[in-house]
């Protein structure tokens, strides 16, 4: 008995840090002038549509998928206690570098292909602002190459050597949302 109570106060207790982690990150995140802008621009837009879809921006959870032949950057959303996402919006890249293929090497110009996650949220982008993806994960370090290179981000603007632009206007709404599903508890955002 002794052992279940502490393992529902260590577990309350982790439970509640991750929340004020996520809202500390949401507020040191709308500490930025860039971000804070984001908000401006997209926060009605963000609750209409996903209003529509019978979510709260409290509660949303999100997953990207990214088709290179395409060249589409598909934004899935969910309830954060729902199994099942349905397709917010699909954004265009303003521009592909490389080609079909995996990223092998740095300096080859290619986007990845595989599965990631966002590992940083990048309010200071030269490219307006930017999520980070955990390139190279596992399977790239696999590789016989020893220089993969990194720094592969989803961000505004229209110029690549690797990483998946979209616009400015766009990477704003899709900041904001990235932002409210960290904020809602969800700690690996997939791509």
């Amino acid at each position: 008995m002794i052992r279940l109570t502490y393992f529902i106060l260590i577990m309350s207790i982790f439970t509640f840090s991750n929340c004020l982690m996520a809202q500390n990150f949401k507020s040191e995140q709308l500490s930025k002038s860039r971000v804070k802008v984001a908000y401006t621009h997209t926060k009605d837009s963000v609750q209409k549509r996903l209003s529509s879809l019978r979510i709260n921006l409290s509660e949303v959870h999100i997953f990207l998928r990214a088709a290179k032949l395409e060249k589409e950057l598909e934004l899935w959303v969910k309830h954060k206690d729902s199994s099942e996402y349905s397709l917010y919006k699909t954004y265009d890249f303003c521009v592909l570098s490389g080609k079909l293929g995996p990223k092998r090497k740095q300096g080859d110009y290619q986007v990845p292909e595989g599965f990631y996650h966002i590992d940083r949220f990048n309010p200071w982008s030269a490219f307006h602002l930017s999520l980070g993806i955990n390139y190279p994960n596992t399977a790239d370090k696999r590789s016989n190459n020893r220089n993969l290179g990194g720094d592969i981000f989803i961000h505004g603007d229209c110029v690549s050597i690797g990483c998946i632009p979209i616009t400015d206007e766009c990477i704003e709404e899709l900041y904001v949302l990235a932002v409210e599903a960290k904020n809602n508890g969800q700690s690996k955002i997939p791509v």
